[in-house]
């Protein structure tokens, strides 16, 4: 289990665009404050079978973010629409909320059968 930071956006981008096409619109308020959303990413070790690949290992990657209702109306969206936030503060209880309630459940569902009874270690580099 791995967490990375990513920006929505540099600060200054190169676009080739075609005589036709618009200019892609930056939707933050300023350039100094590009928001950033953090990604959960879960592998495990690949399984195979008779040089046959029965598991890929990839089990999952998680935005970590939230869903609030919209309070106003805008020009993007109506009053009472989900819009997604990005948690800007990562906590231990947020990361410990995204393993119960996400990454097990991932785990569990995607986990080779055969392997079902063995113990299965998490590591985390404690981040």
């Amino acid at each position: 289990i791995d967490e990375k930071w990513f920006y929505l956006s540099q600060k200054s981008e190169k676009y080739y665009l075609l005589p036709e096409e618009d200019e892609p619109h930056r939707t933050c308020k300023n350039k100094n404050y590009i928001p950033r959303i953090m990604f959960l990413c879960v592998v495990a070790r690949p399984r195979f079978r008779d040089g046959e690949c029965v598991f890929d290992g990839k089990i999952g990657c998680f935005p970590l973010v939230t869903y609030e209702r919209a309070i106003r109306d805008s020009g993007n969206r109506l009053r009472g629409a989900l819009v997604v936030k990005p948690i800007q503060s990562i906590t231990r209880d947020v990361i410990r909320d995204f393993m119960v309630n996400k990454v097990l459940p991932a785990i569990r569902a995607k986990w080779p059968r055969e392997d079902v009874d063995k113990p299965i270690f998490i590591q985390q580099d404690n981040a």
